[in-house]
């Protein structure tokens, strides 16, 4: 099978939405007998990068709410700063105030979000709906299960971000879809999540012919996390073995996990699919991260890219955690007690850092004309010295769109689960039953692969290392108080800015005293941050659209604090 890609298919080409996702309607519909049920499958894959041909700018462009959660997660989280040109450079109208914690139910981010779920909800259902009505597709049982894996993910997205959503499936009669209430049930809306995937694991095989296509590990992986997420620790860890048993594992080069197309396939248990030179106008691409690139003053023709809106901008914090003592091992209490000058490369830090994130005078990714400069930011003063390097593809690929726009884009594709997560999974939850030596030990696997990773060279001697890089493995005899934070300092050191460090201070209940001991010291260093706080109780979940609750009727309630 050719890579998922976003296509039109004209039975579900939707007009600009109205009062809900639920209000538009169908252009050019053609009947059911006329359909392609292997291209309604595609058309379903296509929802995972929030891509919908409405006619609607947000809808074709969803870099204001990218289904990498960048701006969901990262910039809440203090993995990153929004960035771009300033605090009133607001992608979707109010991206700012979703890193000071002051989003409010008009949020365009948080309505577009909630848009582009239900968007792909809808096509997941009603292709169901054709493959229940088609007797003659041979495939039929195996697609239905991989489109409720990947129903199951939308609404797990929903659950994520919102804490509350309204179920609908492929048996919900269209005359009652507008009395479905957005319930706070959670644990009735975790059992319909496990109730798709459960379904998915009696059909799917263990591998597909297709690359991008759902199979039973990958169902595995999604339950895995949402037991992780309901912290129900002994079938975290009998789902996650599941995954691990598979044919998946870390990959030796974190440079070309980052950077080279393909290269990272047997560490992405599940990823969005992107391809280049398919007939499109500039390539499928990952456009909800097309922000992100580095700025380059007057286009210079020595930048890797050419230019960039520098949004996703690594934080002073996240860089800081990179610092290590004379062992090799983070810092786990004191990292943030002095900031890693952007242009230190004499104090020990974990070689991930260079690999991840964009530093002046550092090489970037092999690129032979200069290394990273001050000039590739666009606001130093609001945001600082540093640039996200992860996921933007290898300049000399032959798999980049262009050697201009879109700028970093290319067939890099993006992880929704990496092996490295579901191990990390595994280890938590052994940590959490009190088999500490176990969680430490699968830490120290992922932390091996760092250690014996290739390191990032010194650009005018390319013979020696760009920085004093030392690490270490942590010992395995410590406490369970010690082994929790070292395993919540190795997910942020492995998984930093790919979505996931918000939904994790979440989960870990510590998001309100993190965050605002984060904003607090952050103030001093970026003064929008200046009384800015997170309200316990109200900002772990962004607000339900109120564009969605006046179209309900009433239906639909908000959360509290809101």
């Amino acid at each position: 099978m050719k890579k998922i890609l976003i296509i039109s298919i004209a039975a579900l080409l939707l007009a600009a939405c109205q009062s809900d996702f639920l209000d538009v309607a169908p252009e050019n519909v053609v009947s059911e007998g006329n359909l392609d049920p292997e291209q309604l499958v595609v058309s379903a894959y296509s929802g995972l990068d929030y891509r919908f041909n409405t006619g609607e700018f947000r809808d074709n462009w969803p870099f204001d709410h990218a289904p990498s959660n960048w701006c969901f997660s990262d910039i809440r989280s203090g993995d990153a700063y929004k960035g771009g040109g300033g605090v009133g450079d607001n992608p979707g109208g109010g991206m700012h105030a979703l890193e000071i914690h002051q989003v409010f139910p008009s949020s365009e981010n948080a309505y577009n979000l909630w848009r582009a779920l239900y968007f792909a909800i809808f096509r997941v259902n009603s292709t169901i709906v054709v493959l229940n009505n088609t007797s003659d597709f041979s495939q039929k049982d195996l697609r239905i299960a991989e489109l409720k894996v990947l129903r199951a993910h939308f609404y797990f997205e929903l659950m994520k971000n919102f804490g509350s959503f309204a179920y609908i499936d492929e048996n919900t009669p269209v005359e009652s879809v507008a009395s479905v209430e957005n319930s706070f049930d959670t644990a009735f809306l975790w059992g319909k999540i496990e109730d798709d995937l459960n379904a998915a694991i009696a059909v799917l095989p263990e591998t597909q012919e297709g690359l991008g296509r759902v199979n039973k590990l990958v169902a595995y992986a999604f339950l895995a996390k949402a037991k992780l997420f309901q912290g129900k620790w002994s079938e975290v860890i009998t789902n996650a073995d599941n995954v691990i048993a598979g044919p998946y594992d870390l990959v030796d080069d974190l440079e070309k996990l980052y950077s080279t197309p393909g290269y990272g396939n047997v560490e992405n248990v599940f990823a969005i699919q992107y391809s280049v030179n398919d007939g499109s106008e500039y390539g499928n691409l990952n456009f909800g991260d097309l922000i992100n690139s580095p700025d380059s003053p007057s286009d210079d023709t020595n930048h890797p890219y050419l230019n960039g809106d520098d949004f996703h901008k690594p934080s002073q914090n996240i860089v800081n955690t990179f610092k290590v003592d004379s062992d090799g091992l983070p810092l786990l209490d004191s990292y943030n007690n002095s900031d890693l000058a952007y242009d230190d490369t004499t104090t020990p830090i974990d070689p991930r850092l260079d690999h991840s994130i964009g530093r002046p005078g550092i090489t970037w990714k092999h690129w032979q004309n200069m290394p990273m400069q001050v000039n590739w930011n666009r606001d130093v003063a609001t945001y600082g010295y540093y640039v996200v390097k992860k996921y933007q593809i290898d300049p000399y690929s032959d798999l980049r769109a262009s050697g201009g726009f879109p700028w970093a884009k290319g067939a890099l594709d993006w992880p929704i689960i990496k092996f490295s997560d579901v191990l990390l999974w595994k280890a938590e939850a052994a940590i959490e039953l009190g088999d500490v030596p176990t969680g430490m030990n699968i830490i120290n696997q992922i932390r091996s692969r760092a250690k014996n990773s290739p390191r990032v060279y010194d650009f005018d001697n390319p013979s020696q290392d760009a920085a004093n890089y030392t690490i270490d493995l942590y010992p395995t005899d410590v406490t369970q108080q010690y082994a929790r934070k070292a395993l919540q300092m190795e997910r942020r050191l492995e998984l930093h800015n790919e979505g996931h460090t918000f939904y994790d201070l979440v989960r870990w209940g510590i998001a309100a005293s993190w965050l605002n001991d984060y904003m607090f010291k952050e103030s001093a260093k970026r003064s929008y941050y200046a009384g800015a706080s997170f309200t316990s109780g109200r900002d772990e979940y962004l607000p339900i659209p109120q564009i969605e609750i006046d179209a309900s009727g009433g239906v639909y309630k908000q959360r509290s604090g809101y």
